[in-house]
């Protein structure tokens, strides 16, 4: 079986993706890689700015309707998905997904277009993945530019969806009287298998995803490792993080795009899918999660921002 095909999803950032894309071929030097680049619609300019490098970089450039065939050369290691739609990130992704799996590739790596790899992992995640028959994808450790460890993370709960944003200002205070106690309570306690990882950079064994149904394409962004991990737990496996190798991840550059209120509005309607389809909340919970979310967003991060700028 072939080995690892990279799916990165592009919408309208050309450069960033092929910056990308030779960032993997000047470190991932020791690996084959097939690139799966899906374009979810992106604007005239920037679509052609991709489709050209593409044919001039000896890719496969496929249209959403030639998907259904099966008369482009399966030899090939670069194809490039030109979308009619915007999908979103998980019908996105999922093309990419399915044709991995049609190629024979045995694993797919699912990748952002905001990364940058400094030194060589996919072997490493591999060996992790293939040595463990419980996992049925692993993550590296997640960097920020400031430096800071994005993700791994805990089921969420109405603890940390409600109680803790809707009284934000007293258990900030109580978190201090007790020691950062709260905080730590809200650490990931296993790192090996925790619920689940950032989206931004996941290896996935392809023929779990296809069993599992791939991601849920009910949501347009947000909350896509959640329900993830959700079908992944219903079918017995778990979901691997592996800190030893690390990407650097620049958060939000590749939501830039979209104001803050309609990344909230997203992001909570996502999480209000995830809780009601796969964690059986009904409408009091779902009730306080909005609050408690609605809260935070409105009322506690403006104050916030105010109190720090007037004190700068």
């Amino acid at each position: 079986m072939k080995r690892v095909a990279v799916i990165i999803l592009n919408w309208n950032r050309a450069e960033q993706t092929i910056s990308l894309i030779n960032n993997f071929l000047d470190v991932e030097k020791n690996i084959n890689i097939c690139f799966i680049v899906v374009d979810n619609n992106s604007n005239d300019s920037e679509r052609n700015l991709l489709t050209n490098y593409s044919k001039k970089n000896n890719f496969i450039v496929l249209d959403e309707k030639d998907l259904n065939d099966s008369n482009y050369d399966t030899n090939q290691t670069k194809y490039t998905i030109v979308l009619n739609e915007n999908y979103g990130y998980a019908k996105g992704n999922n093309f990419g997904l399915k044709l991995a799996k049609k190629l024979g590739y045995e694993y797919s790596l699912v990748s952002n277009n905001d990364i940058f790899i400094a030194k060589p992992l996919i072997e490493s995640l591999i060996h992790q993945l293939k040595n463990d028959n419980r996992l049925a994808l692993i993550g590296p450790k997640i960097i920020g530019m400031e430096g800071e460890q994005q993700g791994p993370y805990n089921m969420p709960t109405l603890f940390d969806q409600f109680w803790v944003p809707f009284f934000l200002p007293v258990f900030i205070i109580i978190n201090k009287l007790l020691s950062n106690k709260i905080s730590r309570l809200l650490e990931v306690k296993d790192e090996r298998y925790p619920y689940r990882l950032m989206g931004c950079f996941m290896l996935f064994k392809s023929d779990v995803m296809d069993e599992v149904g791939y991601f849920d394409e009910s949501t347009f962004l947000y909350a896509e490792e959640l329900i993830l991990s959700e079908k992944l737990l219903d079918r017995g496996y778990k979901t691997g993080y592996y800190p030893e190798v690390s990407v650097k991840h620049v958060h939000g550059f590749s939501t830039k795009d979209l104001g803050n209120r309609k990344k909230f509005n997203l992001n909570l309607n996502s999480d209000l899918y995830y809780f009601e389809k796969y964690r059986n909340y009904g409408p009091l919970k779902l009730l306080l999660v909005k609050m408690g979310r609605k809260a935070n967003f409105y009322l506690w991060e403006p104050l916030i921002r105010k109190l720090k700028n007037s004190n700068s």
